[in-house]
């Protein structure tokens, strides 16, 4: 029987219980990881950790813990650890979207720092928790989740902008400091997703979903398992030459330069 690239290793993913957490543990199952899922749901990161261990046939497990809560996230580790082994994997995926798109002045600054504490704190929290035992391994993978809004400007959403911009900061000084443990550290930058709490907007009518398909030369929104896809080919064993990159996989979004012209397949 073939061995999966990353059998023996184990996988923790924060916000893992749904959406591109979900879509990303169940793909590094299928490459043969363990799976350790913290989300702050934690009836739903047992649930999850269950459901995937059913269809992988590997060891999964579930945690509670607002990330936000360096206690909390240690206690969550200590938990997966002790019960799965050493992490080899991080995926920095928990986050939350704006709570109010408003200017800056107009909101609390408690939205701002609420998502810098989540967004920026929370993946500082688990690297820390993490990287000693990635060293003593000779061996790690750190993926963190920025954005496209971490890439342009969108007015409204200062505290979002800014802590998906933390996170490349983030990313390539953790790259730096551990290229020569074996250990990688990237992101990735979604464009726009399907997720269920997008598209749960977009039901409400607060997201218009053809506005920004149109805006994506590609036409349309992502799906969680197109990120997914893209974070396990950076936690292969042969990707360690990468580390220090923020990767867009966002159809198109970043590069369009143009005022928003018609761009189908133009007349012979």
């Amino acid at each position: 029987m073939t061995t999966k690239p990353l059998s023996g290793k184990v996988a923790l993913v924060t916000g893992g219980a749904r959406g591109i957490g979900r879509a990303t543990a169940e793909a590094l199952a299928d490459m043969g990881a363990d799976i350790a899922i913290v989300d702050i749901h934690g009836g739903e990161a047992a649930s999850t950790a269950a459901a995937i261990a059913a269809a992988s046939g590997v060891r999964a497990a579930g945690a509670e813990a607002n990330v936000a809560d360096e206690a909390a996230c240690s206690t969550a580790h200590a938990r997966l650890a002790g019960e799965l082994g050493d992490i080899g994997i991080l995926v920095n995926n928990a986050g939350i979207m704006p709570q109010a798109v408003e200017p800056h002045h107009e909101q609390p600054l408690s939205n701002f720092n609420e998502m810098l504490a989540i967004h920026i704190g929370g993946a500082a929290h688990f690297s820390h928790l993490c990287i000693p035992a990635m060293r003593k391994a000779g061996f790690g993978r750190i993926v963190n989740l920025s954005s496209v809004l971490g890439i342009l400007g969108l007015p409204n959403r200062l505290g979002y902008t800014v802590a998906k911009t933390g996170m490349k900061g983030l990313t390539r000084g953790l790259a730096v400091e551990n290229a020569r443990h074996g250990i990688t550290v990237n992101a990735v930058a979604p464009g726009y997703i399907l997720t269920d709490v997008l598209r749960d907007r977009v039901e409400r009518g607060r997201l218009d979903y053809h506005l920004y398909a149109e805006r994506t030369p590609v036409g349309r929104w992502g799906r969680p398992e197109e990120i997914a896809r893209v974070i396990a080919f950076l936690a292969h064993p042969g990707s360690g030459f990468i580390t220090g990159v923020v990767w867009p996989v966002d159809g198109g979004y970043t590069m369009r330069g143009d005022p928003g012209e018609d761009i189908g397949p133009c007349d012979a």
